[in-house]
């Protein structure tokens, strides 16, 4: 900015009949326009209290983009023409006033000559080998196909994004959501930070909040703490948002009032695993009515597996397995039960091992590869191919609570060995939507499907039942009319660990048997 054009902006500033000048300056620097907008954004924060509705460029950016340029000019000159003299007045004028400039020069500039200033750092990533910790991003578009990442903007923002997304950092306060979901945890020093959609505006006022859109542009909006202000891109007027309030906006920018419903965010990530944590492994090497466990901080001699029929079946078989021996389960009356009870309550968790399901595969004999737990809503943990289609393609990687599943998309009725492992991290608000993460072959699984409930895996109920492999956990000898009784296929190699083992030790265990 050289001399000059300080001297506009200040007159400009001051309220002097300086608009054409500043417009051409503008036009021949478009660097301008950015000093011009910082000036604005700085009084912002100066008087935020006092200038609640006051529009500034950020705000507007994309909603005005798909204006023509004779347009801005127009609402540019009819702007300068009510513009006031009152201090408050003004500032909402040069504000709306970059409003209609900033798009003009976002278009006809040449692109090669937009500065692409660093506007974020990744804080953390799962899944996404391309997304490493520390490494900074330009603004511009942004695309996560798979997996999760925390970014850390310049102006503090947390953000935490959840595949598939496509967003677009015009600045550290301003982010254009395309699609998909994200959660924003907003510091005080960067109140105002900002998220348009197609059909939304949400502005922070300092808070906790989480916004999604759909492939077809409608939007929502879930305010976990604090407030913020939001409008469809339709409506001048904005409504306040507090803890717990949601909105709603479809493709036709309408608003409505919505249940609040911020489980279905993940929030956050899972912190780092510990290097050497406790475990129980079988391996069912031993070919023996009795297969052996063996691990590390669990007294491993309590908890043989037994082989077990029903009535009088043939019960499990030995074959071979991904490494060494496995077991096939025949669908009909097989089952091994331990007296282990597994892991409980909202305690994080790793199971992992092989599994092999036929082509053949049917919805009755989809359950209970893996279970324990009791068998009451959020109480019960057991992992299966799913065998309902109401909750996702069948024959996918499905985790369930009872009443709440979690379903990927790889389909696993191929006949072919797959390692899979289910990581659930703890905390205080654990739920099916938020902290689990389920792996096919070493790599982060998408969901077809995501329940909403809390967990908590109830071990010492007198209906609770210990670890079982085979066997649909909601089938007793007392309750024959159940259909889906057993698993039908091959598992081997069953790790059970008391902690959230990150996609490195998953991938270590897969390709050595061992952390």
């Amino acid at each position: 900015m050289n001399e000059n054009e300080e001297k506009l902006i200040s007159a400009y500033m001051a309220g002097e009949d300086v608009d054409e000048k500043l417009l051409q300056a503008c036009r021949e620097n478009p660097n301008l326009l950015k000093d011009l907008a910082d000036f604005v954004a700085t009084e912002r924060l100066l008087q935020f209290d006092a200038q609640e509705d006051d529009l500034f460029v950020k705000e507007f950016e994309t909603k005005l983009q798909l204006e023509q340029e004779d347009q801005f000019t127009t609402q540019f000159e009819q702007k300068l023409a009510e513009k006031q003299k009152s201090r408050f007045n003004f500032l909402q004028l040069v504000a709306a006033a970059c409003l209609i400039l900033l798009p003009v020069f976002y278009f006809s500039q040449d692109k090669q000559s937009i500065e692409t200033p660093v506007v974020a750092s990744i804080a953390k990533s799962i899944g996404n080998p391309s997304l490493i910790m520390g490494n900074e991003l330009n603004a511009g578009p942004f695309t996560l196909d798979k997996g999760y990442a925390e970014l850390t903007l310049k102006n503090g923002v947390q953000l935490t994004l959840e595949a598939p997304i496509k967003l677009d950092f015009k600045n550290p306060d301003l982010i254009l959501l395309h699609e998909g979901n994200l959660v924003a945890n907003v510091p005080k020093q960067a109140i105002g930070f900002t998220v348009l959609t197609p059909s939304s505006e949400i502005i922070d006022l300092g808070t906790e909040f989480a916004v999604g859109v759909s492939p077809s542009g409608a939007s929502e909006v879930h305010v976990m703490q604090g407030e913020v202000k939001a409008r469809s891109l339709k409506n001048n007027q904005f409504v306040n948002l507090f803890k717990d309030d949601a909105r709603a906006f479809d493709a036709q920018q309408q608003m409505s009032i919505i249940e609040s419903n911020p489980m279905r965010f993940r929030r956050s990530l899972p912190g780092e695993s510990p290097e050497d944590p406790d475990f129980l492994h079988w391996s069912f090497d031993d070919q023996a009515n009795i297969t052996t466990a063996s691990g590390k901080g669990f007294d491993t001699s309590q908890f043989s597996g037994e082989l077990k029929t029903l009535n009088q079946g043939q019960g499990p078989i030995y074959e071979n397995g991904q490494f060494g021996k496995a077991l096939f389960f025949n669908g009909k009356d097989a089952y091994v039960e331990t007296a282990f009870k597994g892991i409980g309550g909202t305690e994080p968790r790793t199971v992992a091992f092989w599994a092999k399901i036929p082509e053949d595969f049917t919805i009755d004999n989809g359950y209970g590869m893996i279970s324990w737990g009791l068998h009451r809503p959020g109480k019960a943990w057991q992992i299966s191919p799913n065998p309902l289609k109401r909750e996702g393609p069948l024959g996918r990687l499905r985790i369930g609570t009872m009443q709440a599943t979690v379903v990927g998309q790889t389909d696993l009725r191929d006949r072919r060995w797959h390692h899979i492992a289910i990581v659930m991290y703890g905390g205080s608000e654990v739920d099916t939507s938020t902290h689990i993460l389920l792996y096919i072959d070493g790599k982060l699984e998408n969901t077809s499907h995501k329940a909403v409930q809390r967990i908590d895996t109830i071990l010492d109920h007198k209906q609770s039942r210990p670890l079982i492999f085979g066997r649909n956990m909601a089938f007793d000898y007392d309750n024959k009319q159940i259909r889906q009784k057993f698993f039908r296929g091959w598992l081997d190699e069953i790790f059970i660990f008391d902690a959230a083992l990150d996609q490195e030790q998953i991938q270590n265990l897969m390709n050595s048997n061992s952390l």
